[in-house]
């Protein structure tokens, strides 16, 4: 379990380029995340906190230990109207971070700070079919799987990875 010292807090636009980064070092394996190292831009990031600092039923927050960042996750809301109660979940432990209990504290908050929202009703995600151990976490907080994508993510020639769905009901 993280330490008692750990801080979840909003993040900030000057965090963009730590976030940024840390995703740049998880996608250097492939499957972990759908990104290429190369694909993830600081101002993307820079510009996704401003967007959900801004939003009503959006959130991006950060776990910090002893003033460092340590994790990092989003509920981003989805555009259209007949999905307007539905947000994604993207969450991302920092290297050498995993299995302290940062994504828990983490899920934990997103899923709390859902259920007070009343325009969310159900957080999805997806996560690959190779990340078990995440796979067992959104289990733990309850999220169903709801379905695959067979070989959605092609890793080299002739090896894929399925991409799992799966989601949680927070509404009525």
């Amino acid at each position: 379990m993280p330490p008692d010292g750990c801080l979840i807090r909003k993040a900030l636009p000057t965090d963009a380029e730590r976030l940024a980064e840390a995703e740049r070092v998880i996608a250097r394996v492939p499957g972990r995340l759908a990104s290429r190292p190369h694909e993830l831009k600081d101002e993307a990031f820079r510009e996704k906190i401003l967007k959900l600092s801004k939003s009503d039923n959006g959130i991006y927050l950060v776990v910090e230990d002893k003033g460092v960042i340590v994790g990092h996750a989003l509920l981003e809301p989805l555009d259209l109207e007949v999905t307007a109660h539905v947000v994604r979940l993207t969450i991302a432990i920092h290297e050498g971070s995993q299995g302290m209990g940062y994504g828990k504290k983490l899920m934990t908050a997103l899923i709390e700070w859902s259920a007070t929202n009343a325009a969310i009703e159900k957080i999805e995600l997806q996560v690959r079919s190779s990340n078990e151990r995440a796979i067992a976490l959104y289990k733990r907080f309850g999220f169903q799987e709801e379905g695959r994508k067979l070989k959605r993510l092609k890793l080299e020639a002739n090896r894929y990875l399925d991409d799992v769905y799966m989601a949680l009901w927070v509404g009525p």
